[in-house]
């Protein structure tokens, strides 16, 4: 292959990647060893001329040495290798059972843990460069918009940007006349049905141009010490079977208990938003008996205030206590508040303080993220044939999640978008 061929493939992620099994290696019986060999090696053995920047995308990348935490729950894994190739998690397993691929680019990750690329699963960004940047360069590496307008084409050029964190985008609403967030807020984010063909339509409409979730509305206003009208039972099933259909989830804003059993006989798929009066343990076992995933937002309550904090902290405890089922978001952008951009913190503590393990908040954040923007079969977790999104971190955050935000290396699509560690090694060199 020439070298103009081979850049070609390199710029598209293309570098062919041959895998074969070894189970009769010296010392490791009873297991198998993986063998890479990318075009390079098994050409003449030229380096290929593209830029550093551009070398994960026609070499396999490899770390070496961290500790494994591959968010589907299984124990730490130490003395790990993960190797990427052609933007996807080629292997991702113990030392013992890989041969460093031939030229590959091999970066030293011992003593820090690898993790998937965390998931904030509840944000209204408006789609600013900035704040997706600085998401990314977090670990942050997708988030998902709950409400904004319908500019799907700009959310998918820009989701094109390995720089920028991924988006899952709503869109707006899908509400009744005078329904939230038109009351109180006066949004303009909403589209407005008033029967079950209504309802029906406008998913359609939203999938059609480009939508990855749904978003209603099921607030009648209690916390807001106002009625507000919301879909009835039959246009919420609309929405949810409509959805379902064509391959999206549904999310459901609401604030109160009373909402909940709406929100459970509609079928919904996640709840946004910790109620913030008491929520009964015989309802948060009906939430989890169905599988609805619950999106806490804790960090809106702790700006918010009115005790609003503390009370949805232990209706998150009493569901965990129902066994159900977390993701983590904040609802950044949706209060006029100085939200936590990047790694969200605040979230984080008060999950904690709700009774979550580090294991837990981490599976929160990448595994159960992945489910809630219908993306777990391609994100969440660091397995052999998913989206390289990775965050590699100094120390161990299982005993002390402050670690998450000491940043030593983030991957993102397969390219690594930042590396604070020392320059990184070539396998094979001489």
């Amino acid at each position: 292959m020439s070298r103009r061929a081979l850049a070609a493939a390199g710029a598209i992620g293309l570098a062919a990647v041959a895998w074969s099994t070894k189970a009769s290696q010296p010392g490791t019986a009873g297991q198998h060893q993986v063998a890479v060999a990318p075009v390079a090696a098994r050409e003449s053995g030229e380096t290929p001329r593209v830029p550093r920047r551009r070398l994960e995308r026609v070499r396999p990348v490899v770390l070496l040495g961290g500790t494994l935490l591959d968010g589907t729950g299984a124990e730490p894994l130490r003395d790990a290798v993960v190797v990427v190739e052609g933007g996807l998690i080629q292997f991702a397993g113990s030392r013992d059972q890989i041969v460093i691929p031939p030229r590959a680019v091999v970066l030293d990750v011992t003593g820090s843990t690898i993790l998937p690329g965390f998931i904030n699963a509840h944000v209204h960004c408006r789609y600013q460069v900035d704040r997706l940047r600085a998401w990314a360069q977090a670990g942050v590496t997708t988030v998902r918009d709950l409400g904004g307008p319908r500019t799907y084409d700009l959310v998918a050029r820009q989701n094109g940007d390995p720089q920028l964190a991924r988006v899952v985008a709503a869109g707006p609403f899908i509400t009744v006349p005078g329904g939230y967030p038109i009351v109180p807020w006066g949004s303009t984010n909403a589209v407005t049905v008033r029967t079950p063909d209504e309802a029906r339509s406008a998913v359609a409409q939203l999938a059609g141009e480009g939508a990855g979730v749904i978003k209603i509305a099921l607030e009648c206003g209690q916390d807001f010490g106002r009625v507000i009208p919301s879909l009835d039972a039959a246009e919420a099933a609309a929405v949810v079977s409509e959805a379902h259909a064509r391959g999206l989830g549904v999310s459901v804003h609401l604030t109160v208990s009373v909402d909940v059993p709406r929100a459970v006989a509609a079928g919904v798929d996640d709840i946004a938003h910790m109620p913030v009066t008491t929520l009964s343990l015989e309802m948060a076992s009906q939430v989890a008996a169905h599988g609805i995933v619950w999106v806490p937002t804790l960090e809106l309550w702790h700006w918010v205030g009115y005790g609003h904090k503390p009370a949805a902290i232990s209706n998150l405890a009493r569901f965990l206590a129902a066994g159900g089922e977390v993701a983590m978001g904040t609802d950044f952008g949706g209060y006029d508040a100085e939200f936590e951009l990047g790694m969200p913190m605040i979230e984080i503590d008060a999950m904690r303080q709700a009774g979550m393990s580090p294991a837990a908040i981490i599976q929160a954040a990448t595994r159960n993220g992945a489910r809630v923007c219908g993306l777990g079969d391609r994100l969440g977790t660091v397995e052999a044939g998913k989206t390289a999104d990775l965050l590699v971190v100094r120390g161990d955050p299982l005993a002390d999640l402050e670690a998450l935000t000491d940043v030593r290396l983030v991957m993102h699509s397969g390219v690594v978008i930042r590396d604070e560690g020392p320059p990184a090694a070539t396998a094979g060199r001489t």
